[in-house]
């Protein structure tokens, strides 16, 4: 071993005996030796610093004072499944409830009525069926008509048969 560490145990066994009260040679050596001196300022925040204390006969009692925390005894299987069967009940209960009070209120509360001649006039117009559909190419429309689709379209595309 070198001469510097042998000074740096020795050092390092008279901080474990007192760190405040050092030998002569050893507070000689922690004032020339930073790790010397870093670590008696460390053993000197391990003694500052108090140790936890738990009161006498803590650990004995926590198991006792954890279960009487707890309920007095859980729920038997049997109640469980009542209660189950309970709020499905009521669940179903609500569902087929809801469903017959919409099919009830079906009808409008309030009708509108037009005189019998507005009627006729109010009806929409039927547009004829447009054969073609905008995603298709023309020549594929056209071979998908029928023969009878086909003759029509034919006619009225032809100028000759239209004058």
């Amino acid at each position: 071993m070198s001469e510097r560490s042998q000074a740096c145990q020795a050092a390092l066994a008279a901080i474990e005996q007192d760190p405040l009260e050092l030998p002569p040679d050893a507070a000689a050596h922690v004032a020339r030796c930073p790790a010397c001196a870093e670590a008696r300022v460390q053993w000197l925040a391990m003694e500052d610093a108090p140790a936890a204390l738990a009161p006498a006969g803590y650990f004995d009692q926590l198991p006792g004072r954890i279960v009487g925390k707890l309920p007095a005894r859980p729920a038997s299987r049997g109640q469980q499944r009542w209660l189950w069967a309970m709020a499905a009940a009521l669940l179903v209960a609500v569902g087929v409830g809801g469903f017959f009070l919409g099919r009830v209120n079906r009808e409008p509360l309030v009708e509108a009525t037009l005189a019998p001649g507005v009627q006729d006039r109010a009806e929409p117009q039927v547009l004829p069926e447009t054969p073609f559909h905008l995603g298709d190419d023309e020549m594929t429309q056209v071979r998908q008509l029928s023969p009878e689709a086909a003759r029509d379209l034919i006619k009225r595309l032809d100028p000759e048969d239209t004058k």
